[in-house]
């Protein structure tokens, strides 16, 4: 005898590989996907405010602006390097500037040290009091804990940035590469590290990037405008110089 429950196991399961990411230009609604002839994938608004004017959305469709979305932060091969060279160089500014923190703070714990020292030969002399002695060596102790916090501050930064950061746009160069060569779910694998509630609107994508890609993309398309106007050679420092 057949489980009666047995059949409704049966559906096929879909997984969607854009439905969460989109939004509703007209009403705010989360775009839903539905299957047409048993081949094609269409996105629609679930229209919970009446009926909405966004039309049914293909698949491919939003893949190909997508795709357009994630070439829009691939940089300039040039660019990419001048970005990189700055991020060092601040670096090595910055680490500069931290072991000269670090030698002023070991130097004014050693100082500190040597009157606890002097002033305990001292007490010992018979040279001072014991009260002079107590509050001096006292007060110079509480200066060196104070020492020994910042330094510990000093060498529990975090001084990773600029590797993460030089990643980062090594994957925003790649990412465009990446989403050509693979199929709709793993798309949406990187399309969900790079963007996030992006909006379908009229048939057109409006993305909103993940930080820090969502600088890349103002970043690139303020100096390809500039590029257009400008030599090449100059176009970024051109862009440099524009006010924001």
């Amino acid at each position: 005898m057949v489980d009666k429950g047995a059949r409704r196991t049966r559906h096929q399961k879909h997984h969607w590989a854009f439905q969460g990411l989109l939004s509703c230009g007209h009403c705010g609604y989360t775009l839903v996907a539905e299957l047409k002839k048993e081949q094609y994938v269409y996105y629609h608004c679930t229209g919970n405010r009446g009926k909405c004017p966004e039309k049914y959305a293909r698949e491919a469709d939003i893949a190909e602006q997508f795709g357009s979305a994630i070439k829009a932060i691939q940089l300039d091969g040039e660019v990419l390097g001048w970005i990189k060279a700055a991020l060092k160089g601040s670096h090595e500014v910055q680490e500069r500037q931290h072991r000269e923190a670090l030698a002023s703070f070991h130097e004014q714990y050693d100082k500190l040290q040597k009157r606890l020292d002097a002033i305990y030969l001292d007490k010992l002399d018979g040279k001072i009091t014991r009260e002079f002695y107590e509050q001096r060596s006292n007060q110079w102790r509480r200066e060196q804990q104070d020492i020994l916090r910042k330094i510990e501050k000093h060498q529990g930064a975090n001084w990773a940035y600029v590797d993460e950061g030089i990643r980062l746009l090594e994957l925003a160069q790649r990412a465009a590469i990446l989403y050509e060569k693979q199929d709709m779910l793993e798309k949406r694998r990187l399309l969900n590290f790079v963007c996030s509630n992006s909006i379908w609107k009229d048939g057109k994508l409006i993305p909103n990037y993940r930080k820090p890609f969502d600088l890349l993309a103002v970043t690139n398309t303020e100096y390809q405008k500039q590029k257009a106007i400008s030599s090449s050679e100059t176009a970024f420092f051109d862009f440099l110089g524009s006010p924001s």
